[in-house]
C-alpha cells in the first residue's frame, strides 16, 4: 500500500511540472488555444465542469462496483449465499448506474428550462489540433 501511495504521489508531482510543448504555434490562451476556457473561467462554466466531474466519478464508481460483484460471483465457488451477495452487488450496481444517468438527465433538463442556454452537455474534452499542411 505504501509503495502505491508513493507511486501516485510522485506521478502526481511530476505531472503537475509538466510543461507544454515549446513547439506549439499558439499560445495556451490564445483563440486556438487548446485550453483558453482555463485563461477566463466563468462561475457557470466551474459549476458545470464541477458537474459533469463527480458523474464521471460516480460511473466509474459504480462501474466498479458491477466488476466486484462480477468476481465476488466467480470466486463463490457455488455457495448459494455468497451468489446470492454478489448478485445483490450486481444488481446496486445497475440501479446506481441508472439513478446517475437519469439524475443527469433531470438535472440537465431542469437547468435548461430555468437558465435558457446553460447546458450540462457542454462538456469538451481536450483535443490535439493538427496543423494543416500547405
Amino acid at each position: 500500500m505504501k509503495k502505491l501511495a508513493s507511486f501516485i504521489f510522485s506521478a502526481i508531482g511530476f505531472l503537475s511540472f509538466a510543461s507544454y510543448s515549446f513547439a506549439a504555434k499558439e499560445s495556451l490562451c490564445s483563440e486556438k488555444g487548446q485550453f483558453k476556457a482555463l485563461c477566463d473561467p466563468q462561475i457557470g462554466d466551474i459549476i458545470v465542469g464541477l458537474i459533469n466531474l463527480i458523474f464521471i466519478l460516480s460511473v466509474i464508481v459504480a462501474l466498479l462496483y458491477l466488476i466486484w460483484g462480477g468476481f465476488k460471483w466467480l470466486t463463490s465457488g457455488g455457495d448459494k449465499t455468497a451468489v446470492q451477495g454478489a448478485r445483490e452487488h450486481i444488481v446496486a450496481a445497475i440501479v446506481g448506474l441508472v439513478v446517475i444517468f437519469l439524475s443527469y438527465f433531470i438535472l440537465n433538463f431542469i437547468i435548461g428550462f430555468f437558465i435558457p442556454g446553460f447546458e450540462l452537455s457542454k462538456f469538451e474534452l481536450p483535443t490535439l489540433d493538427t496543423p494543416n499542411p500547405q
